[in-house]
């Protein structure tokens, strides 16, 4: 019997998020026993995940912690990490998959050891190296943002296993959670009869549209629909749901109401999810609990958040973002107005709800935002298709182009997903960047192949090492500065620089190497790429890419 080892212990939305990694694994060997490490504060969430075979615990928190304060030197944490980790180690996993990019999971992963590790493990040097593309490409999604097209999700699950038939996200209630919801809102506001559900709060201010428009955007709803309306989070987020409240009441809100904050365990939340109509929401962990428990999400995507990475996976939510060039912004980035909680406009969200709700049309006059609905794609994978607002067309073209290039090079099959129409918006001017950056790439692999030459030396001659490093630091630089111009340069320059770093080797000689084969298949796949656009204005993208020498291996399946 094949075993699995699952490391995710960092937040609830996570695990949620595995649940087709689960069913992919369980398709891709039956019989396979997966096991799960998680936080010990989030072992009940993982107790309403199907298939696992055991749950192991731990306070990853007080570790890190720990760490942190330097309450204990880091060699005793590990090592009392180490003890604990050991009867893993002896049962002789197959597989790990590390969803948790941090260096706790890394030497966890390198510890307990498998013949397959995908995600993070320790380096040699304590460092973290991954192997995986799709675990690599993890890393490299907030350089590129608005290209991406691939939800977490199907990262989790095409990385820890491979391609496969669409698994939506599931949990499983116990019957007396249910029974509970039922008894708390009947008791509460039998009034009420349907409920929507509203988590205004979240774990991050950036990410939180403003208390006031949820207020707003409730009360007009209430003017057309006469259900409650339940607010759930946790204790933390009382404050924000009594603005909420606030607001609601100064513009006129008619709806009952119940404050449920705090007063949940997390399988009661989800209970009072699978029995509300609809949940309002922010980007949480509770949003995907409601997409598990089969509610429709209406996701406002405002600050850091790019609902397309951690939005509403399959069909039947919604999502509302601002139209703005800067948004979404990057997780590093202070934003100074906040403005894009402003774009989105209550009566319109309102209209949406209803529109959901089987209570009115979609949504007429959309200004300041896009909606986009959820679904299911043509390789099985989630997506989102825009239903108002506009995206700019090098965007959308380029997150099309690169959704089937990733998917071909990585999985080595065929992409069923439509070719981006007509050439690339800015065809010539990539095309002319590409021009400029090959002899950089072919100077660089000149220049790391003689690094090779001088690091085989016996003596190494020190002096000329160091002047073949700092020009190739150089030339390097000017490269890499040249490659993130355009979109269609971007994605390739962001891999190498990542792959350069993404090292595990001992020695001058090695890492020379390393790097030459970094800056080869960098050069490799720009070739690749400069055909797909010369050839028929671009349209030569819709053939099979073949993989490119020196990339990742293909899924084996």
């Amino acid at each position: 019997m094949k075993q699995v080892l699952i490391l995710n212990i960092t937040r609830m939305g996570d695990l949620i998020q595995m649940g087709p990694l689960l069913a992919r694994l369980r398709e891709e060997q039956p019989g396979v026993a997966i096991d799960l490490v998680v936080d010990r504060q989030f072992a009940l969430v993982a107790s309403m995940l199907d298939g696992l075979r055991e749950i192991i615990s731990f306070d990853f928190h007080e570790l890190i912690d720990s760490s942190r304060a330097s309450v204990k030197d880091a060699l005793s944490l590990y090592q009392e990490a180490a003890t604990w980790a050991r009867p893993m180690r002896d049962r002789g996993y197959d597989r790990i998959v590390n969803l948790t990019f941090n260096r706790p999971s890394a030497f966890l992963a390198g510890y307990i050891g498998a013949p397959d590790i995908r995600g993070g493990r320790s380096a040699w040097d304590g460092g973290i190296v991954i192997d995986n593309p799709w675990m690599a490409y993890f890393t490299d999604i907030h350089h590129s943002r608005r290209i991406n097209r691939f939800n977490l999700v199907d990262v989790y699950a095409l990385g820890g296993s491979g391609p496969g038939t669409f698994a939506p996200l599931h949990v499983t209630l116990p019957a007396e959670s249910r029974d509970w919801a039922r008894r708390f809102l009947a008791s509460e506001k039998p009034e009420a009869g349907q409920w929507i559900a509203v988590q205004a709060g979240a774990s991050d201010i950036m990410k939180a549209w403003r208390p006031a428009h949820f207020g707003a955007a409730l009360a007009a709803l209430s003017e057309r629909w006469k259900g409650g309306l339940v607010f759930i989070g946790s204790p933390s987020e009382r404050e924000t749901i009594a603005q909420v409240i606030l607001a609601y009441r100064g513009v006129g809100g008619r709806n009952p109401f119940i404050n449920a904050a705090g007063r949940t365990s997390l399988q009661q939340l989800a209970a009072l999810l699978a029995e509300s109509r609809l949940l309002l929401t922010n980007d949480t962990g509770p949003m995907h609990m409601a997409v598990a428990v089969k509610t429709p999400v209406v996701d406002l995507s405002v600050g850091h958040v790019d609902f397309r990475e951690t939005g509403p996976y399959g069909a039947g939510h919604w999502v509302v973002q601002p139209d703005l060039d800067c948004a979404p912004c990057g997780f590093e980035q202070v934003c100074a107005h906040h403005s894009c909680k402003d774009r989105l406009v209550p009566n319109q969200v309102a209209d949406l709800m209803l529109h959901v709700l089987g209570s009115g049309p979609f949504p007429a006059g959309i200004s300041q935002c896009r909606i986009y609905e959820s679904g299911i794609d043509e390789d099985r994978l989630g997506t989102f298709r825009l239903r108002a607002g506009s995206e700019l067309p090098g965007t959308d073209w380029y997150g099309t182009f690169w959704r089937r290039y990733r998917y071909q090079a990585f999985t080595g099959a065929l992409s069923h997903v439509p070719e981006p129409e007509g050439p690339a918006p800015d065809a010539g001017i990539a095309l002319n960047v590409m021009a400029m950056l090959t002899p950089k790439l072919d100077s660089l692999c000149k220049r790391a192949e003689d690094i090779v030459k001088a690091a085989r030396c016996t003596p190494i001659a020190v002096s000329k090492l160091r002047a073949l490093q700092q020009e190739q630091s150089r030339e390097r630089e000017s490269a890499v500065y040249l490659g993130m111009t355009t979109l269609a340069t971007a994605p390739l320059t962001t891999e190498c620089v990542r792959a350069i770093h993404n090292d595990n080797v001992q020695g001058m000689e090695l890492l020379a190497r390393h790097h030459e084969r970094a800056y080869r298949r960098w050069r490799d796949q720009l070739d690749e790429v400069r055909r797909c656009l010369s050839e028929t204005g671009g349209r030569s993208s819709a053939r099979k890419l073949p993989m490119i020498p020196g990339s990742f291996p293909a899924y084996a399946g």
